[in-house]
């Protein structure tokens, strides 16, 4: 009997190939009772491997392969064979990869010194003083202990194995060292039994007998929270529970205390009580630095959560049901995910570190694999193609999510460009890029996700440092609540960093309260002008309801009220949009069909959303009403219904439905089976009640910002650098909304996008930061001097670089102070260098300024946008002598008629139809709206080049109604550039 002591998986990035999962499936087929993984200086593989071994009926060893640096560098093994080990295992490997390129580094001997303790080592060769160190677990490989590196599974991968290093040291296959990329298959029984001896085989086992550790897979690790003293958790939890409900509700009624209670209880038995304790503590920290904050996912569903002013929404008023966030039966822990502003998102962050323990706290990581076009760009560049044919083939490859079409089991990943490219070299490409995708290559940061351990974190997990120079633990999220570590998300979103810029300004206007919270948290949730401005689909630049899509179904609805825009959120989604239910919900919220339920029994189930499955809790609530589901077990038929399980406990569920049903309501088994079979078809799509609820709030209070202070909403917009559309949508917004755009100017912007009132008048100015080579330096002498009364006074104070100067004329930004041509001659003159240029006094001047055309032109290439002369405007003439329409007049058009369209390309994708061509979607914009137009491969590929010009295009095409909404889609025939097309860059 043997044990492979040095397997290294897919997670020894780029040198290792075969899944955790794959190396306990074949130690398990070898009939092997345990398995060590040693990966390169990390410990990454080490949660996925225990589980799969657990799986595979075998016990797992964790270790790690380090290089001992020497004159002669030493490979080395090291084996956890208890706790101690673990942790010292994680705090070499957190040592070694505390720097970049953590997988390259070597392991000083004075290190490995420190960290002997509960360690075995195995080493390639002698060396006495790692003898006298780890002493009777010191053993050399090969010598009194069998070891065979394992790197892949079949001989055959070697090749493969040979790209992975190639694309690790960024060298070509053909100049690859001969010794890059170890030759280790899994071996053979009999192979084993070839090269080493029976006492070499002997001792794996015996190694293997001393390495009795498991991890502590979900066991909590949670810091301990601020108590009061004599105060145990659950008692200041219950305490500011009540607070919290009394400052909320006033009364506490018997609703209240058992809705409190039953949550109190829940939390304290699933033992997270902890967790919202930290989450008080961090969130209240935010809203004291004045953070916008909002609640995200089902989080919002607690109303212990709601009263520690963890989240936002009433769950009460909302009739929003505990258990789709937590309930015993819930198999992994609750997330509690929060958005905050972006710009302040950091000030959260550091007072965690810094109130719990830098030692104590890290951010997540992101495991990063290879997809489609990541896999060829690589592959292809290992086999030496030239560069230009690797971006020719990787352009061809349409982007695409995480699905079909990416996974490492679809064999027609590159089906297209096999049959264009059909030398043997290509083929080999082909194949081998598609054997890579889906392996991880490198760790980055999460979005947002953050862990807070009871102690150091480098005694129960990696870390390892990331390239923006911040701790992240060597696990994903699902690693980290294995490790039951406190996970929480605290996400950066411009949407809040938007609201809290105008709140700002409200504030110092002394138009509400002095806080800046408290003047989003008074926004009321009803009010005429933004009930309107939502009515009417004019949200572009607010949070979650500026798309196309969501517009038109804003429109459809109607919506005017916060609830209303949380039942449009959760329509605009796959399932109410392909299913009918939108269209049913539409007719029936607007009175133009009559609400009719296929059972009395589901009347008052549904009737907020007008008899249509709508969102995640109602599955909850018929469950629990109609069949008698416990609401534990009807989040566990949610759950089940979302992942589409057709299996035995689907089968068994539908039966103790149907059942139920007919016992409690009298529900005839043929309607029972009828509402479950409209509840399995929603519940894989459906969207929860709870984070649309939290979504709508910022949305709304978006679109009131928007309606009231609309000089300093677009302002704080473009500042933030937008949302769904980029700058220059924004600014044709702004116009459309009468507002005043100026460029740059030294004596009225700011670093970003701002407003200044000019006798009485909004003016928005574009920041100083937008132009092109203008330092930081420079931008902070122009604001901190300013005013400035004359080209020599800016020139001799704020002291820019001529090419500054030159740009900062160019785009306008000296507009009062002199004509442009005038200004430059100036300059070009460089008196102002030898103190000779007059402070207030201007030469002889000619008397015409640039035209229009000429400074849109210097705006374009200096600021990336024109304001002086918009292409709409430029071209306006010949627009109207081609016929062309705006897009208000073709929304308004027959369906089927042929029109033409003038107007701006906003937003564009590309979809790869079921037969392998394309369709192109792009919104059309105009002063008076948008229009989505859909572009057949063959319109596209003829007329491609208008479709990247810079100015306005003029589309034909025929009108048709849309099949995700009754809103216009105009079918493109042609496309035209409108004036001289600039290629865009």
């Amino acid at each position: 009997m043997f044990v492979h002591l040095a397997t290294h998986s897919q997670f020894s990035f780029l040198r290792g190939l075969p899944a955790p999962a794959q190396l306990a499936a074949a130690a398990a087929a070898a009939s092997q009772p345990a398995l060590a993984l040693c990966d390169h200086n990390r410990l990454s593989g080490a949660i996925e491997f225990s589980l799969a071994c657990q799986a595979a009926g075998i016990r797992p060893i964790l270790g790690m392969t380090v290089t001992l640096q020497a004159d002669q560098p030493l490979a080395l093994r090291l084996l956890a064979i208890n706790a101690q080990g673990w942790t010292q295992l994680c705090q070499l490997s957190s040592w070694l990869q505390g720097e970049p390129n953590g997988d390259e580094r070597s392991l000083p001997f004075a290190q490995l010194q420190q960290h002997a303790e509960g360690l075995i080592c195995l080493a390639d060769a002698p060396h006495p003083e790692l003898g006298q160190l780890f002493g009777d677990r010191f053993y050399r490989a090969g010598v009194d202990a069998a070891l065979w590196p394992v790197y892949y599974l079949q001989p055959q991968e070697a090749g493969l194995q040979r790209v992975a290093a190639a694309i690790r040291t960024n060298t070509p296959l053909s100049a690859l060292a001969a010794d890059a990329s170890v030759p280790a298959h899994f071996p053979s029984t009999a192979e084993m039994q070839a090269r080493f001896s029976p006492a070499a085989l002997a001792a794996t086992w015996e190694i293997a007998e001393r390495c009795q550790f498991d991890l502590p897979l979900g066991q909590p690790n949670f810091p301990q929270p601020d108590l009061p003293p004599g105060q145990s958790a659950l008692e200041a939890l219950r305490s500011r529970a009540y607070a919290g409900a009394q400052r909320h509700y006033g009364e506490i009624n018997q609703a209240l205390r058992t809705r409190l209670d039953h949550e109190l209880q829940v939390i304290q038995a699933s033992g997270y009580t902890t967790l919202f304790l930290i989450m008080e503590e961090i969130l209240g920290f935010a809203r004291r630095a004045g953070v916008p904050i909002s609640s995200r996912g089902s989080a919002a569903s607690s109303l212990v959560a709601h009263c520690l002013d963890i989240t936002t929404p009433d769950p009460m008023r909302l009739n929003l049901y505990f258990e789709r966030f937590l309930n015993p039966a819930r198999p992994s822990p609750p997330d509690i995910d929060t958005d905050l502003c972006s710009r302040r998102r950091d000030v959260v962050i550091r007072h965690v570190y810094e109130h719990y323990g830098a030692d104590r706290v890290a951010m997540v990581a992101t495991i990063n694999r290879f997809r489609r076009r990541s896999a060829l760009r690589e592959v292809a560049k290992a086999h030496g193609l030239p560069s230009a044919e690797i971006k020719r083939m990787v352009d061809s490859l349409p982007y695409r999510y995480w699905g079909p079409g990416n996974h490492p089991e679809d064999p027609q990943a590159y089906a297209d460009l096999e049959s264009r490219f059909r030398s043997p070299q290509h083929q080999r490409v082909f194949a081998d890029a598609q054997a890579l995708i889906g392996l991880p290559h490198h760790l980055s940061i999460h979005p947002g996700g953050i862990v807070i351990s009871s102690g150091p974190l480098t005694d129960t997990v990696p870390t390892q440092f990331s390239g923006k120079g911040i701790t992240i633990t060597q696990y994903d999220l699902e690693g980290v609540q294995h490790m039951g570590l406190v996970k929480m998300d605290l996400l950066g979103t411009r949407g809040l960093t938007v609201l809290g810029d105008v709140a700002d300004h409200i504030r110092q206007n002394g138009a509400a309260g002095s806080q800046r919270l408290q003047v989003l948290d008074d926004i009321p949730d009803h009010d005429p002008l933004t009930a309107e401005m939502v009515r009417s689909g004019r949200t572009i630049g607010c949070f979650q309801i500026e798309s196309p899509g969501m517009r038109a179904t804003l429109r459809e609805t109607q919506a005017d009220s916060v609830d209303n825009v949380m039942a449009a959120l959760a329509l605009f989604r796959p399932g109410p949009l392909t299913g009918g239910l939108k269209d049913a919900f539409v007719r029936r919220h607007l009175g133009r069909e009559r609400v009719e339920h296929i059972h009395p029994a589901l009347e008052p189930l549904l009737a907020e959303t007008h008899g249509v499955f709508l969102y995640q809790e109602q599955v909850l609530r018929v469950a629990h009403e109609l069949a008698g589901f416990s609401l534990a077990e009807s989040d566990l038929l949610r759950r089940a219904m979302s992942h589409f399980d057709p299996g035995k406990q689907m089968q068994t569920l539908k039966e103790k439905f149907v059942r139920g049903a007919g016992e409690i309501k009298q529900v005839p088994p043929t309607v029972a089976e009828r509402i479950w079979d409209m509840m399995a078809a929603f519940s894989g799509y459906g969207f929860p009640k709870a984070h649309a609820a939290s979504y709508a709030q910022v949305a709304w209070r978006s679109a009131w910002c928007k309606a009231h202070y609309p000089a300093e909403f677009m302002a704080a917009v473009l500042a933030n650098w937008g949302g769904y559309y980029g700058q220059e949508t924004y600014l044709l917004e702004a116009r459309r909304m009468g507002l005043r755009l100026h460029p740059p100017h030294i004596n009225h912007s700011q670093r970003q996008f701002s407003v200044s009132y000019i006798e009485g008048q909004p003016q928005l100015y574009m920041g100083l930061d937008q132009l092109r080579d203008l330092g930081r330096e420079t931008q902070r002498r122009i604001i901190a001097l300013r005013p400035f009364s004359s080209l020599g006074d800016f020139l001799t104070r704020a002291y820019p670089r001529p090419v500054e100067a030159r740009g900062l004329i160019q785009v306008g930004a000296l507009e009062g102070l002199g004509l442009i041509p005038n200004l430059l001659e100036e300059l070009g003159e460089g008196a102002w260098r030898r103190g000779q240029l007059p402070l207030f006094e201007a030469p002889a001047a000619q008397t015409e300024d640039w035209s229009e055309a000429e400074k849109a032109e210097a705006q374009r290439e200096l600021l990336g946008v024109a304001l002086a002369a918009h292409p709409l405007d430029t071209f306006a003439v010949q627009a109207a002598a081609a016929g062309a329409l705006n897009t208000l007049e073709a929304a308004g058009g027959a369906p089927g008629a042929e029109l033409r369209v003038a107007g701006m390309r906003q937003t564009w994708r590309r979809v790869q139809t079921s037969r392998g061509g394309y369709l192109y979607f792009m919104d059309l914009a105009d002063f008076e709206g948008t229009l989505r137009v859909v572009i057949p491969d063959e319109v596209y590929r003829r007329d491609r080049h208008a479709f990247n010009s810079r100015g306005a295009l003029l589309v034909t095409g025929r009108l048709e109604s849309g099949r995700e909404s009754p809103e216009p889609v105009l079918q493109a025939t042609r496309l035209a550039a409108l004036g001289p097309a600039a290629s865009r860059p």
